[in-house]
Protein backbone atom coordinates (compact mmCIF):
# COMPACT_ATOMS: atom_id res chain seq x y z
CA UNK A 1 0.00 0.00 0.00
CA UNK A 2 1.12 3.52 -0.81
CA UNK A 3 -0.29 6.67 0.73
CA UNK A 4 -0.37 10.30 -0.35
CA UNK A 5 -0.40 12.97 2.32
CA UNK A 6 -1.21 16.61 2.88
CA UNK A 7 0.35 18.36 5.88
CA UNK A 8 -1.55 21.34 7.26
CA UNK A 9 0.72 23.76 9.10
CA UNK A 10 3.85 22.43 7.43
CA UNK A 11 6.02 25.45 8.32
CA UNK A 12 6.04 24.59 12.02
CA UNK A 13 8.45 22.30 13.84
CA UNK A 14 5.94 19.44 13.79
CA UNK A 15 5.32 19.88 10.07
CA UNK A 16 9.05 19.97 9.37
CA UNK A 17 9.57 16.82 11.42
CA UNK A 18 6.82 15.04 9.51
CA UNK A 19 8.48 16.02 6.23
CA UNK A 20 11.84 14.74 7.49
CA UNK A 21 10.48 11.31 8.39
CA UNK A 22 8.20 10.99 5.37
CA UNK A 23 11.14 11.66 3.05
CA UNK A 24 12.42 8.19 3.98
CA UNK A 25 9.12 6.34 4.32
CA UNK A 26 8.94 3.52 1.74
CA UNK A 27 5.14 3.66 1.45
CA UNK A 28 4.95 7.44 1.00
CA UNK A 29 3.99 8.58 -2.48
CA UNK A 30 3.46 12.33 -2.65
CA UNK A 31 3.31 14.96 0.09
CA UNK A 32 1.60 18.34 -0.11
CA UNK A 33 3.11 20.78 2.40
CA UNK A 34 0.48 23.40 3.20
CA UNK A 35 1.12 26.90 4.50
CA UNK A 36 -0.31 30.40 4.29
CA UNK A 37 3.09 31.51 2.93
CA UNK A 38 2.60 31.43 -0.82
CA UNK A 39 5.63 31.04 -3.06
CA UNK A 40 8.05 30.03 -0.30
CA UNK A 41 10.33 27.03 -0.81
CA UNK A 42 10.24 24.35 1.85
CA UNK A 43 14.02 24.59 2.32
CA UNK A 44 13.75 28.32 3.08
CA UNK A 45 11.86 27.44 6.25
CA UNK A 46 13.36 24.00 6.90
CA UNK A 47 16.97 24.24 5.65
CA UNK A 48 17.77 20.66 6.69
CA UNK A 49 15.24 19.43 4.08
CA UNK A 50 17.06 20.95 1.10
CA UNK A 51 17.57 18.28 -1.52
CA UNK A 52 14.76 16.17 -0.05
CA UNK A 53 11.74 18.40 -0.64
CA UNK A 54 12.42 20.91 -3.40
CA UNK A 55 8.90 22.25 -3.97
CA UNK A 56 7.16 25.36 -2.65
CA UNK A 57 4.63 25.26 0.12
CA UNK A 58 1.08 25.00 -1.24
CA UNK A 59 -1.71 27.21 0.06
CA UNK A 60 -4.61 24.83 -0.67
CA UNK A 61 -5.04 21.08 -0.72
CA UNK A 62 -5.00 19.48 -4.17
CA UNK A 63 -8.07 17.33 -3.64
CA UNK A 64 -7.75 15.72 -7.06
CA UNK A 65 -4.40 14.30 -6.02
CA UNK A 66 -5.90 12.86 -2.83
CA UNK A 67 -8.87 11.47 -4.78
CA UNK A 68 -6.47 9.52 -7.00
CA UNK A 69 -4.56 8.09 -4.04
CA UNK A 70 -4.85 4.53 -2.83
CA UNK A 71 -4.67 5.83 0.73
CA UNK A 72 -5.24 9.59 1.20
CA UNK A 73 -3.95 11.09 4.45
CA UNK A 74 -4.18 14.50 6.10
CA UNK A 75 -1.81 15.42 8.93
CA UNK A 76 -2.84 18.52 10.88
CA UNK A 77 0.22 20.14 12.49
CA UNK A 78 -1.42 23.48 13.17
CA UNK A 79 -1.32 25.48 16.41
CA UNK A 80 -3.78 24.40 19.07
CA UNK A 81 -7.31 25.52 18.21
CA UNK A 82 -6.72 26.29 14.54
CA UNK A 83 -7.51 22.86 13.14
CA UNK A 84 -10.82 22.66 15.00
CA UNK A 85 -11.79 26.10 13.70
CA UNK A 86 -11.25 24.95 10.10
CA UNK A 87 -12.40 21.35 10.43
CA UNK A 88 -15.98 21.95 9.27
CA UNK A 89 -14.83 23.35 5.93
CA UNK A 90 -12.25 20.59 5.57
CA UNK A 91 -14.86 17.92 6.20
CA UNK A 92 -17.16 19.43 3.59
CA UNK A 93 -14.34 19.08 1.06
CA UNK A 94 -13.72 15.50 2.15
CA UNK A 95 -17.37 14.69 1.49
CA UNK A 96 -17.49 16.63 -1.77
CA UNK A 97 -14.63 14.52 -3.08
CA UNK A 98 -16.16 11.31 -1.71
CA UNK A 99 -13.19 10.59 0.56
CA UNK A 100 -15.04 10.15 3.85
CA UNK A 101 -14.69 6.35 3.82
CA UNK A 102 -11.03 6.25 2.75
CA UNK A 103 -9.22 9.18 4.26
CA UNK A 104 -7.11 9.09 7.42
CA UNK A 105 -6.88 12.33 9.40
CA UNK A 106 -4.23 12.60 12.11
CA UNK A 107 -4.24 15.68 14.32
CA UNK A 108 -0.98 16.57 16.08
CA UNK A 109 -2.60 19.41 18.05
CA UNK A 110 -4.72 19.23 21.20
CA UNK A 111 -7.99 19.82 19.40
CA UNK A 112 -9.43 16.28 19.47
CA UNK A 113 -7.53 14.55 22.28
CA UNK A 114 -10.48 14.66 24.67
CA UNK A 115 -13.97 13.89 23.43
CA UNK A 116 -15.83 15.59 26.29
CA UNK A 117 -16.50 19.27 25.63
CA UNK A 118 -16.56 20.10 29.35
CA UNK A 119 -13.13 18.56 29.88
CA UNK A 120 -11.81 20.43 26.84
CA UNK A 121 -13.09 23.71 28.24
CA UNK A 122 -11.56 22.98 31.64
CA UNK A 123 -8.19 22.18 30.08
CA UNK A 124 -7.98 25.02 27.57
CA UNK A 125 -10.24 27.69 29.01
CA UNK A 126 -12.41 28.07 25.92
CA UNK A 127 -15.20 26.37 24.03
CA UNK A 128 -14.34 23.88 21.33
CA UNK A 129 -14.81 25.27 17.82
CA UNK A 130 -16.73 22.22 16.56
CA UNK A 131 -17.89 20.14 19.55
CA UNK A 132 -20.24 18.06 17.38
CA UNK A 133 -17.13 16.56 15.72
CA UNK A 134 -15.43 15.51 18.96
CA UNK A 135 -16.83 11.98 18.96
CA UNK A 136 -15.23 9.33 16.80
CA UNK A 137 -11.58 10.30 17.33
CA UNK A 138 -9.21 7.62 18.58
CA UNK A 139 -6.47 8.60 21.01
CA UNK A 140 -3.26 7.52 19.33
CA UNK A 141 -1.07 5.98 22.03
CA UNK A 142 -0.39 2.72 20.18
CA UNK A 143 1.41 0.85 22.97
CA UNK A 144 -1.87 0.93 24.89
CA UNK A 145 -4.65 1.05 22.29
CA UNK A 146 -3.07 -0.53 19.25
CA UNK A 147 -6.19 -2.37 18.10
CA UNK A 148 -8.33 0.78 18.20
CA UNK A 149 -5.72 2.64 16.17
CA UNK A 150 -5.71 -0.15 13.57
CA UNK A 151 -9.40 0.53 12.91
CA UNK A 152 -9.22 4.32 13.12
CA UNK A 153 -9.68 6.92 10.42
CA UNK A 154 -9.55 9.88 12.82
CA UNK A 155 -6.56 9.82 15.19
CA UNK A 156 -5.74 12.39 17.86
CA UNK A 157 -2.02 12.33 18.58
CA UNK A 158 -1.24 12.58 22.33
CA UNK A 159 0.65 15.57 23.72
CA UNK A 160 4.38 15.29 24.27
CA UNK A 161 4.23 15.42 28.07
CA UNK A 162 1.16 13.19 28.04
CA UNK A 163 2.95 10.57 25.95
CA UNK A 164 5.98 10.35 28.24
CA UNK A 165 3.95 10.36 31.44
CA UNK A 166 1.41 7.79 30.27
CA UNK A 167 4.15 5.45 29.10
CA UNK A 168 5.45 5.73 32.66
CA UNK A 169 2.19 5.23 34.56
CA UNK A 170 -0.03 2.95 32.48
CA UNK A 171 1.84 -0.25 33.47
CA UNK A 172 0.91 0.54 37.09
CA UNK A 173 -2.77 -0.13 36.47
CA UNK A 174 -3.81 -3.27 38.29
CA UNK A 175 -1.02 -3.06 40.86
CA UNK A 176 -1.41 -2.05 44.50
CA UNK A 177 -2.72 1.52 44.68
CA UNK A 178 0.36 3.77 44.21
CA UNK A 179 -1.36 7.10 44.82
CA UNK A 180 -0.34 9.85 44.79
CA UNK A 181 2.07 10.08 41.86
CA UNK A 182 4.37 13.10 41.94
CA UNK A 183 5.62 13.96 38.48
CA UNK A 184 8.16 16.46 37.24
CA UNK A 185 8.94 16.61 33.55
CA UNK A 186 11.34 18.87 31.67
CA UNK A 187 10.90 19.81 28.02
CA UNK A 188 12.94 21.37 25.26
CA UNK A 189 12.04 24.68 23.68
CA UNK A 190 10.83 23.16 20.39
CA UNK A 191 7.74 21.92 22.24
CA UNK A 192 6.40 25.47 22.30
CA UNK A 193 6.40 25.84 18.51
CA UNK A 194 8.32 27.84 15.95
CA UNK A 195 7.13 31.30 16.98
CA UNK A 196 9.44 32.70 19.71
CA UNK A 197 8.03 33.88 23.01
CA UNK A 198 9.47 35.04 26.32
CA UNK A 199 9.52 31.47 27.57
CA UNK A 200 11.05 29.88 24.47
CA UNK A 201 13.38 32.51 23.02
CA UNK A 202 16.85 30.97 23.19
CA UNK A 203 18.79 33.81 24.90
CA UNK A 204 16.35 33.80 27.83
CA UNK A 205 16.19 30.03 28.06
CA UNK A 206 19.67 28.68 27.28
CA UNK A 207 21.03 29.31 30.80
CA UNK A 208 17.82 28.85 32.77
CA UNK A 209 15.72 26.07 34.26
CA UNK A 210 12.26 26.82 35.58
CA UNK A 211 8.82 25.42 36.23
CA UNK A 212 5.65 26.67 34.57
CA UNK A 213 1.93 25.92 34.90
CA UNK A 214 2.77 24.02 38.08
CA UNK A 215 -0.08 21.63 38.97
CA UNK A 216 -2.18 23.29 36.26
CA UNK A 217 -0.83 22.09 32.91
CA UNK A 218 -3.48 21.13 30.34
CA UNK A 219 -1.88 17.71 29.77
CA UNK A 220 -2.82 16.72 33.33
CA UNK A 221 -6.50 16.62 32.34
CA UNK A 222 -5.63 14.84 29.09
CA UNK A 223 -3.76 12.18 31.06
CA UNK A 224 -6.58 11.82 33.57
CA UNK A 225 -9.05 11.20 30.74
CA UNK A 226 -7.07 8.35 29.24
CA UNK A 227 -5.34 6.74 32.22
CA UNK A 228 -8.67 6.27 33.97
CA UNK A 229 -9.61 6.10 37.62
CA UNK A 230 -7.22 4.92 40.29
CA UNK A 231 -4.12 7.02 39.58
CA UNK A 232 -3.87 10.35 41.38
CA UNK A 233 -1.41 12.51 39.41
CA UNK A 234 0.26 15.77 40.48
CA UNK A 235 2.34 17.25 37.66
CA UNK A 236 4.90 20.05 37.53
CA UNK A 237 6.26 20.77 34.03
CA UNK A 238 9.66 22.39 33.63
CA UNK A 239 11.39 24.40 30.91
CA UNK A 240 14.88 23.01 30.22
CA UNK A 241 17.81 24.62 28.37
CA UNK A 242 17.66 22.22 25.42
CA UNK A 243 15.93 22.25 22.05
CA UNK A 244 14.57 18.70 21.89
CA UNK A 245 13.53 16.23 24.52
CA UNK A 246 11.23 15.28 27.38
CA UNK A 247 12.53 13.82 30.64
CA UNK A 248 9.80 12.77 33.07
CA UNK A 249 10.34 11.53 36.63
CA UNK A 250 7.41 9.86 38.41
CA UNK A 251 7.77 9.18 42.15
CA UNK A 252 5.53 7.29 44.56
CA UNK A 253 5.66 5.04 47.61
CA UNK A 254 7.27 1.66 46.94
CA UNK A 255 4.87 -1.12 45.94
CA UNK A 256 5.64 -4.64 44.74
CA UNK A 257 5.60 -5.80 41.14
CA UNK A 258 6.57 -2.60 39.35
CA UNK A 259 9.64 -3.94 37.55
CA UNK A 260 7.77 -7.06 36.45
CA UNK A 261 4.85 -4.97 35.20
CA UNK A 262 7.14 -2.83 33.03
CA UNK A 263 8.93 -5.84 31.60
CA UNK A 264 5.60 -7.44 30.73
CA UNK A 265 4.23 -4.24 29.20
CA UNK A 266 7.21 -3.25 27.08
CA UNK A 267 9.43 -6.29 26.46
CA UNK A 268 8.07 -6.69 22.92
CA UNK A 269 7.37 -3.04 22.11
CA UNK A 270 9.59 -2.08 19.17
CA UNK A 271 9.91 1.62 20.01
CA UNK A 272 10.26 1.33 23.80
CA UNK A 273 13.67 0.65 25.34
CA UNK A 274 13.86 -0.46 28.98
CA UNK A 275 17.25 0.69 30.27
CA UNK A 276 19.24 0.41 33.48
CA UNK A 277 20.31 3.45 35.42
CA UNK A 278 18.80 6.42 33.64
CA UNK A 279 17.20 7.15 30.28
CA UNK A 280 19.10 9.67 28.15
CA UNK A 281 17.47 12.47 26.19
CA UNK A 282 20.54 12.55 23.94
CA UNK A 283 20.02 8.86 23.12
CA UNK A 284 16.46 9.37 21.85
CA UNK A 285 16.71 12.87 20.33
CA UNK A 286 15.98 12.75 16.62
CA UNK A 287 14.48 9.26 16.90
CA UNK A 288 11.15 7.52 17.33
CA UNK A 289 12.23 5.73 20.52
CA UNK A 290 11.32 6.19 24.18
CA UNK A 291 13.57 5.04 27.02
CA UNK A 292 12.24 3.99 30.41
CA UNK A 293 14.00 3.02 33.66
CA UNK A 294 12.79 2.01 37.12
CA UNK A 295 14.70 2.93 40.29
CA UNK A 296 13.75 1.64 43.73
CA UNK A 297 14.73 2.32 47.34
CA UNK A 298 13.24 0.76 50.45
CA UNK A 299 10.47 3.33 50.54
CA UNK A 300 10.22 4.97 47.10
CA UNK A 301 10.05 4.20 43.40
CA UNK A 302 11.12 6.56 40.65
CA UNK A 303 10.07 5.90 37.06
CA UNK A 304 12.03 7.83 34.46
CA UNK A 305 11.04 8.33 30.82
CA UNK A 306 12.94 10.10 28.03
CA UNK A 307 11.52 10.89 24.60
CA UNK A 308 12.01 13.34 21.79
CA UNK A 309 9.09 15.75 22.03
CA UNK A 310 9.12 16.20 18.24
CA UNK A 311 9.54 12.44 17.68
CA UNK A 312 7.70 9.97 19.90
CA UNK A 313 5.97 12.98 21.42
CA UNK A 314 4.72 14.21 18.06
CA UNK A 315 5.67 13.35 14.46
CA UNK A 316 6.99 9.80 14.68
CA UNK A 317 4.05 8.80 16.85
CA UNK A 318 1.75 10.22 14.18
CA UNK A 319 3.49 8.10 11.56
CA UNK A 320 3.40 5.05 13.84
CA UNK A 321 -0.37 5.59 14.14
CA UNK A 322 -0.69 6.01 10.39
CA UNK A 323 1.22 2.79 9.74
CA UNK A 324 -1.12 0.88 12.03
CA UNK A 325 -4.26 2.37 10.51
CA UNK A 326 -3.09 1.45 6.99
CA UNK A 327 -2.19 -2.11 7.94
CA UNK A 328 1.55 -1.51 7.53
CA UNK A 329 4.18 -2.75 9.97
CA UNK A 330 4.03 -0.04 12.61
CA UNK A 331 7.77 0.67 12.57
CA UNK A 332 7.85 1.26 8.80
CA UNK A 333 10.13 4.22 8.14
CA UNK A 334 10.83 4.73 11.85
CA UNK A 335 13.69 2.41 12.79
CA UNK A 336 16.46 4.97 12.70
CA UNK A 337 18.92 5.84 15.45
CA UNK A 338 18.98 9.28 16.99
CA UNK A 339 21.70 11.86 16.41
CA UNK A 340 23.82 11.08 19.50
CA UNK A 341 26.02 12.73 20.64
Amino acid sequence: MRFDAAILGATGFGGGELLRWLSNHPACGSVQALSRRSGVRIAEVHPHLAGLWNQDFATEIDWTQLEASEAPVIFAAMPHGEFASTFEALWENVQTHNLQDRIRIIDLSADFRVTDHGVYHAAYGKDHACPHHLKGWIYGLPEWNREEVRQAHFIANPGCFATAIQLGVLPLRGLEDPRPLFISAATGSSGSGAAPSEGTHHPTRAHDFRAYKALAHQHQLEIACHVGAGLDIEFVPQSAPMVRGIFATIQFAAIPGVETAFEAAYADEPLIRLVKGTPRVAAVAGSAFAEIAVARSQTRIALMVATDNLGKGMATQAIQNLNLSLGLKETTGLLMAGSYP
